[in-house]
């Protein structure tokens, strides 16, 4: 088999997996739910510190923690 009956053999299988994902839905993108993300701001005796964006409640609960740890006020908001 020549090079160019190889690439059209291969171009071909490509085409109908191609149409397979389609038949199966598989290339559109899945609706993804509507994520909060929260910046945390610190501050000590009324002079920012830092601020720090969280995209789970766990990463700010630990952004909490360590504005507290170091003696800092904080501000959560939620950002969409």
């Amino acid at each position: 088999m020549d090079a160019f009956n190889q690439r059209l053999n291969l171009f071909e299988s490509f085409e109908r997996f191609q149409d397979q994902l389609e038949a199966d839905n598989l290339l559109k993108l899945q609706q993804s739910e509507s994520s909060i993300c929260y910046e945390v701001e610190a501050s000590l005796n009324g002079v920012y510190e830092w601020s720090d964006y969280a995209y789970d409640e766990h990463e700010r609960d630990l952004l909490i923690a360590d504005a507290k740890d170091s003696g800092c006020s904080y501000i959560v908001k939620e950002v969409d």
